[in-house]
């Protein structure tokens, strides 16, 4: 993998400018590093703090709720993998100031349970251990909900999001479905959920006497984006949330495009987006969960997701994948 990540950036040099983008606005994965930005860090009695103008009032009673552990430390530790733009990314990118929905969200909730929500930056195809070993508390990385994950977390779900399909501006390869990506070379990050559709689709392909993808599995994004701009591969499988932020903001819209596909306005595969909790952590578990109500219940919730133009929930629930698979929107 290392190998071939060189090999491109050695052939690409062309696009360096792309690549500087890429990593701010649009950059999956992360670079394997830990690190805490600016956190909001009220008392549990204080006095409330302001994030995206919404101004949060730390709940003694939620706190209250709180394993013991956490609340002697006063540190809420919330796995992330970075950049991952509108999610999560660096603002300024030569900086490690964290910036995005999940960071502010995590940050509001922190303020809610009257704790400092402390930003770490864990590789995405790491980040479910990293919690079930102990190593953080919980996960806000725009992680997908599904019955597989819930065997192994509780999910305290906070928005939606779909897959699309990302492709150079003009689609010059012609893609117009999935099905299209037959016979194709298609990146995607390790470990995600486009990774195990595309290896469903493999599978699909084979049964129809079909010619399967090549499936480039990457650690982030800017290695699939130099593979699509230096003619690799042809699409790069990803979050439609990310999706629309590439080819909305990478060299002012004019490198990258979403595919359009009347079947699925908001992405494929329509999913709900949970912060994931060790199964066992119940306390935890239940203490997020009413933190994020009352966020909800007192319009910061609103703001905040707003802020970044994200399909958002009407309530803070739990485990909700089989729900939302069983709908036909990603917006119940």
């Amino acid at each position: 993998m290392k190998s071939r990540r060189t090999a491109l950036a050695v052939g690409l040099a062309a696009v360096a400018t792309i690549v500087l983008v890429a990593l701010v606005l649009a950059g999956c994965g992360s670079s394997g590093s830990s690190s805490s930005g600016t956190s909001a860090s009220p008392s549990a009695s204080g006095s409330g703090v302001t994030i995206d103008g919404a101004t949060i009032t730390p709940d003694s009673s939620i706190n209250a709720l709180l394993p013991s552990d956490i609340k002697t430390s006063g540190v809420l530790r919330v796995a992330s993998a970075l950049p991952y733009a509108p999610w999560e990314y660096y603002n300024p990118p030569d900086t490690k100031n964290f910036a995005g929905f999940d960071y502010d969200l995590s940050q509001a909730i922190g303020a809610k349970l009257g704790v400092t929500a402390q930003f770490v930056d864990t590789p995405f195809d790491s980040i479910i251990l990293s919690v079930l070993g102990g190593k953080n508390d919980m996960i806000m990385a725009d992680m997908y909900d599904n019955v597989d994950r819930e065997k192994q977390l509780t999910f305290v779900d906070y928005a939606y999001d779909g897959t699309s399909i990302l492709v150079l501006k003009g689609n010059p390869a012609g893609i117009t479905n999935l099905d299209s990506l037959s016979g194709k070379v298609v990146t995607v990050l390790a470990g995600s959920t486009q990774q195990a559709l595309l290896t469903d689709l493999n599978k699909s392909f084979k049964s129809a006497g079909k010619p399967p993808m090549t499936i480039l599995s990457l650690q982030g994004s800017p290695e699939g984006l130099l593979a699509i701009k230096g003619g690799k591969a042809v699409a790069q499988l990803t979050d439609h949330s990310q999706a629309e932020y590439i080819a909305n903001s990478t060299t002012a819209g004019k490198s990258f495009e979403v595919l359009s596909d009347p079947s699925a306005p908001h992405g494929y595969a329509p999913a709900i987006v949970g912060i994931g909790i060790d199964k066992s952590n119940t306390q935890l578990t239940t203490a997020v969960q009413k933190a994020l109500q009352a966020l909800i219940d007192d319009g910061s919730y609103k703001t905040i997701i707003d802020k970044y133009g994200l399909i958002g929930v009407d309530s803070a629930k739990t485990n909700q994948a089989t729900a939302v698979a069983a709908s036909a929107s990603p917006s119940p």
